[in-house]
């Protein structure tokens, strides 16, 4: 147990010399198609420490609770600091937690610790109904940390911004960068609804989006209410506030995440976990 805590001191060590050498981890180069080589390589290893572990002490020490605990441990720490740390680039390295080498070894460790764990119950999984729930669990918490990281650097957030009447094809990032979205939303109406004080009610956007076949869907996009639209989802986001009720511009924010579907499958898997053992406890106590 103190040689996981010593590894994990030794990893923050080694991100603060790349932190230093490196700069800040740069999400945008794992993007497709580099996030889902990493996430072969990932898995690839993960099976290598699984089956070599009776002949590699470090790699059965790698899915023991002497890697488990101290690794959960680091995270948690690190965790606590990013919590306590007002999260602004501009005020250092730990105002940036997530581009933070020490922060992101400690994690991929962790995620490491998991995945080897998950395989120790896969391949005691028909011992009873315990290993089933300890599976479902752990390969489901694999799933989330593994597919919400590497999938980091393929979502897109694009604002769009319309004038009635008028059509557009392409969002801008945060960083000024206009990106085409392979669709065209026309803008038909904005539509804004106040209270008797002028104060904004509801405001609204009455669109026609056509797709990549070329079908041309209507819809409103109302706050809280997005439309969807070959994976894309359409918020509403803003609009001229000085023009006001008069305004005639809609500012659309558009969403693409493909990897979320798959972190939404971590997610159930841990809860069909904690339901199986739930039963299971159930079934103890009338025993």
């Amino acid at each position: 147990m103190a040689g996981g805590f010593i590894f994990g001191g030794l990893l923050s060590v080694a991100g603060l010399l790349l932190q230093v050498v490196c700069g800040p981890v740069n999400w945008d180069v794992l993007a497709w198609p580099v996030n889902i080589i990493l996430l072969l390589v990932f898995i690839a290893l993960l099976l290598a420490f699984h089956f070599l572990k009776k002949k590699v002490g470090f790699f059965a020490w790698m899915a023991s609770s002497s890697a488990a605990v101290p690794s959960i441990a680091w995270a948690l720490f690190l965790t606590i600091v990013m919590g306590l740390t007002a999260q602004i680039p501009s005020r250092g390295w730990l105002g940036s937690m997530i581009t933070f080498w020490p922060f992101v070894l400690v994690y991929i460790w962790l995620t490491f610790v998991v995945g080897l764990v998950a395989l120790n119950h896969l391949g005691r999984l028909t011992r009873s109904w315990n290993e089933v729930a300890a599976v479902l669990n752990h390969l489901g918490l694999f799933v989330v940390l593994v597919c919400a990281t590497l999938g980091s650097a393929d979502k897109q957030t694009l604002d769009m911004t319309l004038t009635e009447g008028g059509s557009e094809t392409a969002g801008v990032r945060e960083d000024g960068k206009s990106v085409e979205t392979g669709l065209s939303v026309h803008l038909n109406d904005f539509i804004m609804e106040t209270y008797p004080n002028g104060m904004p009610k509801r405001f609204a956007s009455d669109v026609v989006v056509r797709d990549k076949s070329g079908a041309d869907i209507p819809g409103v996009i109302d706050v809280n209410k997005p439309m969807k639209v070959d994976g894309w989802k359409m918020y509403q986001y803003d609009y001229d506030s000085e023009a006001g009720v008069e305004s005639r511009i809609s500012v659309l924010q558009l969403v693409k995440d493909p990897w979320l579907p798959f972190v939404f499958a971590g997610i159930f898997m841990m809860l069909a976990g904690a339901f199986v053992m739930m039963i299971v406890g159930f079934k103890k106590e009338e025993k």
